[in-house]
């Protein structure tokens, strides 16, 4: 039936265009189909009786978005290891430049050797 509802709106623009109703054919027909299988299952479908819940049992969206679903961490580091820790960020005199060495073969050049 929301199909029908959907296609209404371009058959009846071409309904209006063409001056004739025939094109609103097509969307009546799919809704008289969808009322035709509505009533086919309220009159001879089987009643499936819902699964009972107890109150007191949280339904499983709520557990999935309580708090944190992992226990809590428990790490802590070993003792000694702070004071041994190497300071790699600070570097011991200035590094070679990317240059220094191609500066050195021109010079060379350059002298005549």
């Amino acid at each position: 039936m929301f199909i029908s509802a959907v296609l209404l709106i371009p058959f009846f623009f071409l309904a209006v265009v063409n001056d004739h109703p025939g094109p609103m054919v097509i969307p009546f027909t799919v809704f008289f189909a969808g009322i035709s299988i509505l009533l086919y299952s309220v009159l001879f479908g089987d009643d499936v009786p819902l699964p009972a819940t107890q109150p007191s049992e949280p339904s499983r969206l709520a557990t999935m978005f309580r708090g944190n679903t992992l226990p809590p961490a428990n790490y802590s580091p070993p003792q000694g290891t702070v004071e041994r820790r190497v300071r790699t960020a600070e570097l011991i005199g200035q590094p070679p430049s990317v240059t220094e060495n191609t500066t050195k073969l021109l010079e060379r050049d350059r002298d005549g050797e």
